[in-house]
């Protein structure tokens, strides 16, 4: 077994997002404000949760392969978390955990189809998901709402050869002129 990393540096925000290449995707990252002293900002990136309700009655498992049926994105299911209904009934709502490194392309807001490669089983329309998310917690004096686009973290896969895995910090975050100071980890593999 891989043991986990760690990681910390700091950069001078421009005002623009910024990429944070680690050659590895890390699990957790957190972000603070060194020059003013403020939001520590914790984000969760690993694993991939996609949010799903109107489950249908093809009863997802681990192992089972979820496709979009407007994107046609795929991934591998790691956990069912059902928060409320049943598949059999058709009216489950929860999230898929995904397993890393299975997610091809994004979820958009769609219905997804269900395939228990155990049973070799394919649902229809089985679950409507909405895109996958990443949950990004800013902390002041309390708690505050989970944050989204430009005042979030989130992956980065790279794009090219040239560039490396790692983490994107997003240009209200990144504020011009800040130091800010960040610290990555990767759990045990």
């Amino acid at each position: 077994m891989a043991k986990g990393n760690s990681k910390s540096g700091s950069f001078v925000g421009t005002g623009a997002t910024v990429n944070v290449e680690l050659g590895w995707v890390p699990n957790s990252v957190e972000i603070y404000n060194a020059t003013d002293g403020t939001t520590l900002q914790i984000a969760y990136l690993i694993p991939w949760v996609v949010p799903f309700t109107s489950g249908g009655t093809a009863v997802p498992v681990a192992g089972s392969i979820i496709r979009g049926a407007i994107s046609g994105a795929t991934a591998t299911i790691d956990a069912v978390q059902l928060s409320s209904g049943t598949f059999a009934a058709g009216n489950a709502v929860g999230n898929f955990t995904l397993v890393e490194g299975t997610l091809v392309n994004a979820f958009g807001s769609e219905n997804v189809i269900i395939t228990n490669p155990a049973t070799g089983s394919i649902g229809t329309d089985d679950a409507t998901v909405t895109p996958a998310v990443v949950h990004n917690v800013a902390i002041t004096t309390q708690a505050t709402a989970v944050l989204a686009g430009t005042t979030a973290v989130s992956r980065f896969e790279g794009t090219t050869a040239a560039t490396s895995k790692g983490f994107t910090v997003g240009s209200g975050l990144a504020a011009a002129g800040k130091l800010i100071r960040w610290r990555a980890f990767r759990d045990d593999a």
